[in-house]
């Protein structure tokens, strides 16, 4: 398979305004993605929905894209500001060929994104991004002329049937009296956060970060600092803090003693949940190499097995397809509950563990508890460019070598998709092991390009 150019991980993301998101790049991208969707379905007029969040540059974004998309002939829909996992909602139940978000999703608000859904609502894997790309840079775009040409229109409330279909999923939670804070990182989930909550009358909601400004996005809030919650949580007495990135596809929890939550555990807690009920199917849960190796013990000790993928949501997505899983999940907050939606939501998993808090009657502290994760430690280093690692001499013997004293932990070295740098992860029982396995090594790559 050929090597991508401009998709990373999660579609394309670069700063706005710079090659590849400026409005001419973003207006032949919008054209190659309709031209690949208009392939696939030669007979119809393709139609595309498109959502954005709330930075400065989104709107340039989405005209652009929004532009090319109708030159090759594609009609669009225009969401507006709305969380990821609504546009994914919205095509697939009411019959979108495909769907846009312009988001860069946790990154500062300078960035910005392209993330493209199918139909059914799910990312595209690699190989369908290379064929786009092929289009792109071979030229090979469509170019409508006449009655052709695509059209555009605005959706009045793009929220509705997402907020009524959440809402009825979770009425359980209508009688529930639980005090809960909420930080929508004054990205998109702002107001879809305050429309479902909302339909829960007795439950009392305190939201923070929802004054949006084009610049504030994941500016010292939201579930990049779900730590900024825990006075909050304190001072208004909640049970629960949740703590969502700019365009809500993910989910930071913080206990009702101020203590953040991080993915892992959340996965655990709310795999063990779906077991125990009959609804984890084949009794495992996709997760990425990033998850620790402490949530592998212990949902193994409770017959659950662990899928592995590489980073990056759609990978998980693609092992629910390949498996026929019902539950993935990143230990940077991303969940995907298959049941609900096909892509990481984290306004469902806010209320999932709200459903399990219930059923359960534990706090969230003491089942956060019931898991021990190992020390991980993980670290940045800045590479000017991304030689494979097995070609570097001397970096895989320097791995396996500390791996080999991480008693029973592991390390995972490995390429940023969207930033030019390298990963260094290492977790075990012992944390003065794991920081110099961890130390060591990221001193190693820096004295490359000194």
């Amino acid at each position: 398979m050929a090597e991508k150019k401009i998709f990373g991980t999660d579609g394309i993301r670069t700063t706005a305004n710079v090659y590849p998101l400026t409005p001419e790049s973003a207006v032949a991208i919008g054209k190659a993605i309709a031209t690949w969707f208009q392939r696939k379905n030669p007979s119809k007029k393709i139609a595309a929905a498109i959502g954005m969040d709330t930075r400065i540059s989104s709107d340039m974004l989405n005209s652009a894209v929004s532009a090319g998309i109708m030159a090759a002939g594609g009609s669009v829909i225009n969401l507006g500001v709305v969380p990821t996992p609504l546009v994914s909602d919205f095509v697939r139940t009411n019959g979108c060929d495909f769907g846009i978000v312009i988001s860069a999703s946790h990154n500062p608000f300078d960035d910005n994104g392209i993330k493209i859904f199918n139909s059914v609502g799910q990312k595209l894997n690699d190989g369908e991004e290379i064929e786009i790309e092929e289009i792109l840079f071979g030229n090979t775009s469509e170019n409508a002329v006449g009655e052709k040409i695509g059209t555009l229109k605005t959706a009045e409330t793009p929220a509705y049937e997402y907020v009524a279909r959440i809402a009825k999923r979770f009425e359980s939670l209508k009688n529930c009296s639980f005090r809960v804070c909420i930080d929508c990182a004054n990205g998109a989930t702002a107001k879809i956060a305050e429309k479902i909550f909302g339909t829960f009358e007795k439950m009392d909601k305190f939201f923070f970060s929802t004054n949006p400004n084009g610049i504030n996005i994941n500016d010292n809030c939201g579930a990049l600092h779900p730590e900024n919650l825990a006075p909050k949580i304190s001072e208004k007495k909640c049970d629960v803090g949740f703590a969502y990135d700019g365009d809500g596809d993910r989910l930071i929890t913080v206990d009702e003693l101020g203590r953040v939550v991080d993915g892992d555990k959340i996965i655990g807690i709310i795999a063990e949940f779906l077991n125990k009920k009959g609804k984890l199917a084949h009794n495992s849960v996709a997760v990425t190499v990033m998850s620790n190796a402490g949530l592998e013990k212990h949902l193994g000790n409770k017959g659950i097995s662990l899928e592995r993928t590489n980073v990056g949501d759609r990978y998980l997505v693609e092992r629910i397809n390949e498996k026929g899983l019902s539950l993935a999940g990143e230990n940077s907050g991303h969940l995907i509950i298959t049941e609900i939606n096909p892509t990481g939501d984290g306004i469902v998993a806010s209320l999932m563990l709200l459903e399990i808090l219930r059923e359960t009657g534990k706090k969230l502290s003491v089942l956060a508890d019931e898991i021990e994760l190992y020390p991980q430690i993980q670290a940045k280093v800045k590479v000017k460019e991304k030689t494979p690692i097995d070609k570097i001499p001397g970096l895989s013997e320097l791995i396996k070598s500390h791996e080999a004293q991480l008693c029973g932990g592991r390390m995972l070295v490995r390429y940023s998709g969207t930033e030019p740098v390298m990963r260094v992860m290492a977790e075990g029982p012992e944390k003065e092991t794991v920081q110099k396995a961890v130390d060591e090594v990221s001193e190693f790559v820096r004295n490359l390009w000194r």
